[in-house]
C-alpha cells in the first residue's frame, strides 16, 4: 500500500536554519533555469490493523510536516516526495518494500516508523543497506539490529532495553502493602521484547505473567487472575485498547487502584479514551518527548504547525520523525541529490540538535547512552502529563 506525499519543489533547511544558497541569476529565458530534481523518502510502516496505522500517523505526520516546511524556505531545486510503503506487519512483505525503494534511485532514503518490528527491521534492513540506502528507524524494537554490521543505519530512539529499565526502575519504586509485579502482554512481539526487557531489570518480585489478546472477556479473566495474584503493580506490555481493557477489567473487580504501568504503545490517545476514568494514575514509559509544556519557539512553532496541518497536537514519535526527516534535510542542503551523498552527510553529521533533544550515534548506530531518552508520562486528567521521576531518567 502506498501512502504518497507531494512536497514543495524547493528544498533547504528546516525552518530554524539560515539558507545559505545564493539564488541563480536569471538568464535571458526561462528555459536556462536548472530542471527540478525529483527524489523520495520512504516511510515504512504497519498499516496491517486500525489501531497499526493509528500507531504509525504521529510519526509521518511529522516526517511529512519537517519536508513540507523545509521546502518552504527555497534555495535547492529539489522535489522531495514522502513515500508510505506498508510492510503488513510481515518480514517479507518488508524485504519486498525494501526492494522497491532500491530498485529506484529516487528513493534517497527510508524512515522506519515506530511499531516495526525487529523481524520487519532486520528483513527491510538485510535489503536497503548493501545498496547503500540511509536508513533512520524511530523503532525501538531490535536491539540486536546493531549487531549486524550495518553501515547505513541509524536508529534515533532508546531501544527497547533502555525502556524496559526505565518501566523496571518506576515498579521498583512503587511502594505498596502488596507484594510483587504482575506482567502481562498480548503476545505480540514488541509486547515480548518489551516484557522481556522489564524482567531482566527488576527486583521486584514478579509474581504472574501471562500472555492475553484482552478482548472483552478475557479481560475479566485477566482482573481476576490479577487479584488473586495480589501484586501491587501491573506491568502491561501490549498495545494501547487491549491494556485500556485490561484497566477497566481491573478497576470493574477491585476498586482499588493497583498502579499499572505499560510501555511507549499504550501512550496514546486511545488509550485515554477507553479506559476512561479506570485509567486515571496509568504510567506509560516512552522513548518519544512531549513538548506540550516546552518554552522553546522552535518547539512552539512546530506543535502550531502540526495542528493547523493535522487539526491536532503533536502525539507518540511525531518529534522524533520530525528530527529524523531534519536530518535528511540536513544532508540535502549542499546540493546532494543521491543516496550515496545522503549516506555521506549523514555519517560525517556526528552532531544534530533537534526538538527531542540532541543526537550523538555510536559507530554501530545506536544512540549514545547521553542521547537515548526514556521519558514517563501519567494519565492525570485524560491527558498524559510528563511524570518527574528518578526513573524518568534511568535510561540516560
Amino acid at each position: 500500500m502506498l501512502r504518497p506525499t507531494v512536497l514543495g519543489a524547493a528544498f533547504c533547511a528546516l525552518a530554524t536554519a539560515a539558507c545559505t544558497a545564493v539564488a541563480p541569476t536569471p538568464g535571458p529565458s526561462s528555459t536556462s533555469r536548472r530542471p527540478v530534481v525529483q527524489l523520495k523518502v520512504a516511510f515504512l510502516e504497519d498499516l496491517s490493523s486500525d489501531e497499526a496505522a493509528t500507531r504509525s500517523a504521529p510519526a509521518f505526520q511529522g516526517a511529512k510536516l519537517a519536508f513540507d516546511t523545509a521546502a518552504l524556505g527555497g534555495g535547492f531545486p529539489v522535489s522531495v516526495e514522502l513515500i508510505g510503503l506498508d510492510t503488513g506487519g510481515d518480514a517479507a512483505t518488508a524485504a519486498a518494500a525494501a526492494r522497491e525503494i532500491v530498485e529506484d534511485p529516487s528513493f534517497v532514503g527510508t524512515i522506519a516508523a515506530p511499531s516495526l518490528t525487529e523481524r520487519e527491521q532486520a528483513a527491510a534492513g538485510n535489503v536497503l543497506d548493501p545498496a547503500g540506502v540511509p536508513t533512520l528507524t524511530l523503532s525501538p524494537l531490535g536491539p540486536n539490529l546493531s549487531k549486524r554490521g550495518w553501515t547505513a543505519w541509524r536508529r534515533t530512539v532508546a531501544e527497547v532495553t533502555l525502556e524496559g529499565r526505565a518501566i523496571a526502575a518506576f515498579v521498583d519504586s512503587v511502594p505498596s502493602p502488596r507484594q510483587g509485579a504482575c506482567v502481562l502482554g498480548d503476545g505480540s512481539p514488541g509486547s515480548r521484547a518489551l516484557l522481556g526487557a522489564v524482567v531482566a531489570s527488576i527486583t521486584t518480585a514478579v509474581v504472574l505473567r501471562w500472555h492475553t489478546a484482552a478482548a472483552e472477556p478475557a479481560s475479566v479473566r485477566v482482573a481476576g487472575a490479577v487479584s488473586n495474584a495480589r501484586c501491587g503493580v501491573m506491568v502491561w506490555g501490549g498495545s494501547s485498547t487491549a491494556g485500556a481493557l485490561v484497566r477497566l477489567g481491573l478497576y470493574e473487580a477491585d476498586r482499588r487502584r493497583i498502579a499499572f504501568v505499560g510501555g511507549d504503545a499504550i501512550k496514546d490517545p486511545a488509550y485515554l479514551s477507553v479506559s476512561g476514568r479506570a485509567g486515571l494514575g496509568t504510567v506509560a514509559a516512552c522513548p518519544c518527548t512531549d513538548l506540550s509544556t516546552s518554552t522553546d519557539l522552535a518547539s512552539q512553532r512546530f506543535i502550531q504547525d502540526y495542528q493547523a496541518d493535522y487539526g491536532l497536537p503533536p502525539a507518540a514519535f511525531s518529534a522524533e520523525a520530525w528530527d529524523a526527516a531534519g536530518m535528511i534535510v540536513r544532508a540535502l542542503r549542499p546540493g546532494g541529490t543521491s543516496r550515496a551523498e545522503v549516506l555521506a552527510a549523514l555519517s560525517e553529521m556526528d552532531r544534530y540538535r533537534g526538538l527531542a533533544g540532541t543526537y550523538m550515534f555510536q559507530p554501530d548506530g545506536e544512540l549514545a547512552r547521553g542521547s537515548a531518552r526514556v521519558h514517563l508520562y501519567r494519565d492525570e486528567g485524560g491527558r498524559w502529563i510528563p511524570l518527574r521521576s528518578p526513573a524518568a531518567t534511568h535510561a540516560g
